[in-house]
């Protein structure tokens, strides 16, 4: 019997972009093959990173699922050094291919007005958020940004998808045609 594929599915991009919801959508597809790591989850989210900074290698590295979708938001919360969404980018996906992965990194953008409209509706037009502080931090993806920008890592090449008005099924059907 042939082993499946091992897989990590790596969606990046500046908030907005439909990263979140995509990742719904291929966790759904891929059933109880997949599973869903959100790496901000695991590194920068106030303390509990400090308790547990092995937790996420751990995870990358023994998820028993043949496929992993992992999720970049924009990078750590204000206030702590170095923000962005792929810190130690070159250690973790070095981790992914010595657990014999597939490493297929995607970036999703989106029209400026696009990312504007959905972060006001996913806060709400009267909310205390402020949807233009999370559109200033998009530009650091726009301007290439190091702390925003994978390190050259030979074998991989990541692909670029517009998200602009395009459904999360839609992109998660060119994800999953590019994945193989």
């Amino acid at each position: 019997m042939k082993t499946p594929v091992r897989k990590a599915i790596i969606l990046r991009g500046p908030p907005g972009v439909g990263k979140s919801a995509v990742c719904r959508v291929l966790v759904r597809r891929y059933g109880e093959a997949a599973r869903h790591i959100n790496l901000d989850s695991y590194w920068g989210k106030g303390e509990w990173r400090y308790a547990q900074p092995d937790f996420r290698y751990a995870d990358l590295q023994l998820a028993p699922e043949p496929v992993l979708i992992v999720e970049l938001a924009w990078g750590e919360p204000d206030g702590l050094p170095f923000p962005g969404a792929t810190r130690g980018a070159d250690q973790w996906m070095h981790l992914l291919q010595q657990a014999k992965r597939v490493v297929l990194p995607f970036y999703l953008t989106a029209d400026w007005n696009a990312i504007l409209q959905r972060l006001t509706e996913r806060h709400g037009y009267d909310s205390h958020h402020d949807a233009l502080l999370e559109l200033g931090r998009a530009s650091f993806y726009e301007h290439k940004h190091h702390l925003f920008s994978y390190p050259e890592i030979p074998g991989i090449t990541e692909r670029t998808i517009d998200t602009t008005g395009k459904e999360a099924d839609i992109v998660a059907d060119l994800i999953m045609k590019m994945a193989g």
